[in-house]
């Protein structure tokens, strides 16, 4: 058998994973997972539930779940183990030949068994927990911390450091996830390859007709005849979703006759906030909190969409919704975060806001809103790129080359 036709049994390592929770890492776990078991290789999921109706064992989309329950899933020790029982029930039925952790938490839990300390292991770095934990706590990367959130945080830094350093190679999303990864991981590299998200360019695509759009905009209870801006987001901190609805404040402010909706997808811990700076900005009439959206009604917001508006404030590594825009033939105006400026600098620079600022973000949506046509001519591009760059093929291909490379 040559390499390209080797099967392996993989073992995916994942805090929470879609069909379960909804979220960019998991998101992609899920995408890359089931399309590697499409392609022949059999994958099981250590993963541990957001509620406790879910079954401990499930096969979802080929793959085979293994579920932590939710009181199990509070520590490392607990995670550990009913982690040792499900891998011990994997290895029932044969080998694990490949070890790819996702997640640090889950990872780390793992990983200290010992019969799986000589399997070949990869970690994505889908960004660092470190960072994420410490801008969910108090807000921005240099505010002063509390010493209990720092050895919190060093805790968190050990797991994730771990992880790297039994893993062969380490895989990116960006070429910034890379450069983040260099300062904060000062040990000996193992092998860095940059692998971007992907998008479902059959599920995501551009609208057929005028007509259609209508049709959507109908089924959706959107406006037909207003110009929609679009963003799917957890509300969570670092989103910039309380910058984008200042936004929409300043421009109502300085140029009332501009009409547009802003459609803001996505449900989290800021729900309550944002609805009430929605009120205090006095934009209740042009913004639209529409909550979570079901994965199969999802594509049919960036068809009827005009602009996609991605106002994150820190930690970008990637963006799954920038590639599932762009594949829609939708343009996306983002700020200079991250893999943002790597991504949107393929189509246009004019796509990039100045900064992260309500100012900035109001001036950027000004001028798509006083000539939309410049930004429309963008689309083909854009689905071009998504097409050729960001297909789940594409990005599963490479990786089960570096799956190859390492149990090689």
């Amino acid at each position: 058998m040559n390499d390209s036709e080797k099967k392996l049994t993989v073992l995916s390592l994942q805090y929470h994973c879609y069909p379960d929770e909804v979220g960019g890492a998991w998101g992609l776990t899920h995408e890359v997972n089931k399309r590697l078991a499409d392609r022949g290789q059999k994958v099981h999921l250590i993963t541990c539930k957001p509620e406790e109706s879910l079954p401990n064992e499930e096969k979802i989309d080929g793959v085979f779940f293994h579920r932590i329950s939710v009181k199990d899933s509070k520590s490392v020790i607990s995670i550990w183990r009913t982690a040792r029982k499900k891998v011990n029930h994997i290895l029932k039925s044969g080998k694990i030949d490949l070890i790819h952790i996702h997640n640090p938490l889950v990872g780390f839990a793992v990983i200290l068994l010992p019969k799986l300390w000589n399997v070949p292991k990869v970690c994505h770095f889908h960004s660092s927990w470190f960072d994420e934990e410490r801008i969910n706590q108090v807000g921005t990367e240099t505010t002063e911390i509390t010493w209990k959130l720092k050895f919190q945080l060093e805790l968190i830094r050990l797991m994730e450091w771990t992880g790297y350093a039994v893993s062969h190679t380490i895989f990116f999303l960006s070429e910034y996830s890379k450069n983040r990864f260099i300062k904060y991981y000062p040990f000996a590299k193992p092998k860095l390859s940059v692998i971007p998200g992907g998008v479902d360019t059959e599920e995501f695509k551009p609208p057929n007709s005028i007509e259609q759009i209508k049709l959507i905009s109908e089924e959706l209870k959107l406006p037909v005849d207003t110009t929609i801006l679009l963003t799917v987001r957890r509300l969570e901190q670092r989103m910039g979703l309380e910058n984008l609805i200042c936004a929409a404040g300043i421009l109502q402010r300085r140029s009332p006759d501009l009409k547009f909706q802003i459609v803001l997808a996505g449900r989290g811990r800021l729900k309550s906030s944002l609805e009430e700076l929605i009120v205090e900005q006095g934009v209740s009439h042009c913004i639209r909190l529409v909550g979570l959206v079901p994965r199969e009604t999802l594509p049919l917001y960036f068809r009827c969409a005009d602009l996609f508006v991605l106002p994150t404030t820190a930690i970008e590594g990637f963006g799954l919704v920038t590639a599932e825009a762009m594949a829609s033939g939708l343009p996306v105006m983002g700020t200079p975060i991250g893999a943002t400026v790597e991504i949107l600098k393929q189509v246009d620079d004019r796509l990039l806001f100045q900064n992260t600022s309500p100012e900035s973000l109001a001036e950027g949506i000004e001028s798509f809103l006083k000539d939309p046509e410049l930004f429309y001519g963008m689309s083909t591009k854009c689905r071009d790129i998504a097409e050729t760059r960001y297909s789940w093929n594409t990005v599963v291909e490479k990786i089960e080359k570096e799956y190859i490379e390492v149990t090689t």
